[in-house]
């Protein structure tokens, strides 16, 4: 049993830099740990490492082990191994993921394991870096995370406080939301940076072979910039899955972020720099008062 009281048997599916690090930071809160990836070469290592407890060549024989398997997959890999491996959990196991979107994923998932005896809860945590791979992990990534879980119509409050305790036990932070609203949200708090990080990266460093502007731009960019475009250096892969997944509400908000900064620009082009001021401020004042909330409620050393 692990030292916070959690129990059962966690099989974690990829070894990617969320998938390793989800199984180091649940081992040394002493849970017992499965993984599985296609990779053997992975595999071996995860064991040599102690980074889980028990692997084997087939993902059936691990599943069929697990009490919760979080899956840590990219999306269209999360809903093809759902789709390929419904009858390989037993009964009464639950199931979840940690894809940056959920309404794709829990509706492919809730139809592949109905009438399985099998529960499907969708995750998101927020943590990660531009670092991608198990090399790049480390048991601290999830320490002070904050976590989305998703309730459904299909999901009973049992197996939702799972999942949640699941995280909790890793020091994450828990919120419950409905799929719609998660993808809503981070549409406007992570994809869309990514954009606008992908959009000022190309304007600023593609210098079409020019060598002697390519000097100038890379010797003169300052930190602003170098801290705005170090999302750019993700996964260009993992970016596009994303998107594609979230394309509705990743619109939505493109068409609010254009529309404001419009009225910024308009503000620069008319000279009205007392409001350009004002709208610093407020700025100032809004991302201040975020990061006092921040600091007051999970007591994060910024």
């Amino acid at each position: 049993m692990a030292e916070d009281g959690f129990r059962g048997n966690v099989v974690i599916v990829g070894f990617g830099l969320l998938g390793t690090s989800l199984a180091m930071a649940l081992k040394s809160r002493g849970v017992r740990v499965g993984g599985w990836t296609r990779r053997e070469e992975v595999r071996n290592w995860a064991m040599e490492k102690g980074i889980v407890d028990f692997t084997a060549a087939e993902a059936s024989e691990v599943l069929a082990q697990a009490d919760i398997t979080v899956i840590c997959l990219p999306i269209p890999h999360i809903i093809s191994f759902i789709k390929n491996h419904a009858e390989h959990w037993k009964d009464g196991s639950i199931v979840t993921d940690v894809g940056s979107v959920k309404q794709v994923i829990v509706d492919a998932a809730e139809t592949a394991l109905q009438d399985t005896g099998v529960t499907f809860i969708g995750s998101h945590p927020m943590a990660g870096t531009e670092k991608s791979g198990p090399e790049h992990a480390f048991k601290e990534l999830y320490d002070n995370s904050e976590v989305f879980v998703t309730r459904t119509a299909k999901v009973d409050q049992k197996a939702i406080q799972r999942v949640i305790g699941l995280w909790e036990a890793i020091g994450a932070e828990v919120a419950v939301v409905d799929p719609p609203e998660h993808d809503s949200l981070v549409a406007y708090t992570s994809h869309i940076p990514h954009l606008i990080s992908l959009a000022m990266t190309g304007t600023v460093l593609d210098c079409n072979g020019n060598d002697e502007l390519k000097h100038l731009r890379y010797s003169g960019c300052a930190t602003g910039f170098r801290d705005t475009s170090r999302i750019t250096s993700s996964s260009p892969q993992m970016w596009r899955e994303i998107i594609e997944n979230n394309r509705g509400a990743v619109l939505e908000a493109a068409a609010r972020i254009e529309k404001k900064w419009r009225q910024l620009s308009e503000l620069v082009e008319n000279g009205d720099f007392d409001q350009l001021e004002a709208e610093f401020a407020q700025g100032k004042f809004l991302r201040d008062e975020w990061i006092k909330y921040k600091n007051d409620t999970r007591h994060c050393d910024w």
